[in-house]
């Protein structure tokens, strides 16, 4: 089995080549645009970019530096190890693409970064290159360091001799590994998070083919323990330890749902599983550990409160518009952070186009919601009749339940009273001014004595 410890990496000599099965990082392969993707430079005028074609396949970024300048593109955020599934310890193969555009024998210190971060930047180790003026794949080995929680790539287009412009282009950044053998990656839930037991399914990426074209097969294997294990069990494929279970077997999907394959998951546990490749090239390739536990049930009971009857003007000092409160509750287990969003629904809400609906305080996070009725409260301006829909939605770390509550806005107070089911109208009320008056009671004199119908025996 790979190491399961999720506890500056060591760096090994820069190589060059292809590490096969490697994965793109975020918007490591720059196709549209450069989104997530931030440049810097100094010491002197230098230009990033982006061309939309001609990459490999398609766009790529630009880094172009001029004498006694640096310039760079950098990652916005990093890359999470829970979520690639990577452990640290392991030795990685950061990876990318570069073609020189420069003049011929100009090039220069051209290379790939990789930084380690938890909360603060942690360290990081470098690798220059002797970049050629078409499309090669350059790479070195980086072994993640033990407190590291995540890591960060940059381009670097480094010019300090003196040869003038130097301009490079850059494409699929992506995470391979030094034997060529990637595992499966980026598992669902993410390592350590919770999964909640009435909807099991585990995810995951498969590398690609060694051979192209080839099918890959995964085998998954599980095993339930009531605690946090210290040492990395035996998940498979040759070794497995007692109360081990094997829930899929030679699959091409690269998901199961473990209700489906007859395994129960219990709350209030830790599950370990891991998921090992059979590439028809190469053989079996194992998986790393993973794990995800039970303690957190999804929100329930979600109340967006009463339907609401208004009317424009309400308040004197809101002519032609009409402010409310919107208050809901929802009842959580208080395990992990909890979301609560107020929303219209547009599809439902019934209005004309230009109204304009203005929710002031939508969403509120909680960190640490009470282990039983969390509330949020906003206040929501409407400048025009209808009938609104709004959705309380509340979310933890895995899952969400929502209600709706209607709003009816009127022209004025007695629209609003006849609209309400709670509001009985009065009998004698003919004129529908919601008050009982003389001009009632001149309408039934008009009518006294009349008849309704032929049908009667009478003239109407």
């Amino acid at each position: 089995m790979r190491r399961i410890s999720f506890v500056v990496g060591m760096l090994a000599a820069g190589v060059l080549g292809m590490p096969a099965y490697a994965l793109l990082v975020n918007n490591g392969g720059f196709d549209i645009n450069a989104a997530d993707w931030n440049a810097a430079g100094g010491g002197g005028p230098w230009v990033p970019g982006h061309t939309a074609t001609g990459g490999n396949p398609g766009g790529y970024l630009t880094l172009q530096s001029s004498d006694n300048t640096w310039s760079v593109w950098y990652q916005v955020g990093t890359e999470s190890l829970a979520e690639w599934g990577i452990p640290v310890g392991t030795t990685i193969s950061p990876t990318v693409d570069i073609i020189d555009l420069g003049t011929a024998g100009n090039n220069t210190a051209v290379g790939l970064k990789i930084e380690s971060w938890n909360s603060g930047l942690l360290g990081e180790a470098a690798s220059e290159f002797a970049v050629t003026g078409s499309w090669q794949t350059y790479s070195f080995n980086y072994t993640i360091p033990s407190n590291a929680e995540s890591l960060k790539f940059v381009l670097t287009n480094v010019n300090y001799n003196g040869r003038g412009a130097a301009l490079y282009g850059y494409d699929n950044v992506r995470i391979g590994f030094p034997d060529g053998r990637s595992p499966a990656l980026k598992p669902v839930p993410a390592v350590g998070d919770p999964l909640l037991p009435a909807d099991p399914v585990l995810r995951w990426t498969n590398p690609d083919p060694n051979r192209p074209g080839d099918t890959l097969t995964a085998d998954v294997f599980i095993l339930e323990s009531d605690q946090i294990l210290l040492y990395d069990p035996n998940l498979g494929p040759d070794v497995i330890e007692a109360g081990v279970v094997q829930v899929a077997e030679g699959i091409t999907a690269e998901s199961v749902d473990l209700l489906e394959a007859g395994y129960p998951v219990q709350p209030e546990k830790y599950y370990y599983w891991a998921v090992h490749i059979t590439d028809p090239t190469v053989g079996v390739i194992e998986g790393f550990t993973w794990y995800f536990n039970t303690f957190d049930a999804s929100p329930r009971h979600a109340d967006a409160g009463a339907d609401q009857y208004l009317w424009l003007g309400m308040d004197a000092n809101e002519p032609g518009q009409v402010t409310l409160t919107l208050s809901g509750s929802v009842v959580d287990d208080g395990k992990s952070p909890l979301t609560m969003t107020w929303s219209l629904d547009t599809a439902l809400t019934e209005t004309d186009p230009a109204t304009v609906v203005t929710i002031h305080n939508p969403v509120v996070v909680i960190d640490q919601p009470e282990d039983g009725l969390n509330t949020h409260t906003t206040t929501v301006t409407i400048d025009n009749t209808g009938w609104f829909y709004f959705v309380l939605t509340a979310e933890d770390a895995v899952g969400s339940t929502s209600d709706v509550v209607n709003v009816g806005v009127y022209a004025d107070a007695c629209q609003a009273a006849y609209a309400d089911p709670a509001d009985a109208p009065f009998a004698g009320d003919l004129d529908g001014n919601c008050m009982v008056d003389l001009n009632d009671l001149a309408i039934l004199a008009a009518d006294w004595l009349g008849c309704m119908s032929e049908k009667l025996g009478c003239m109407p």
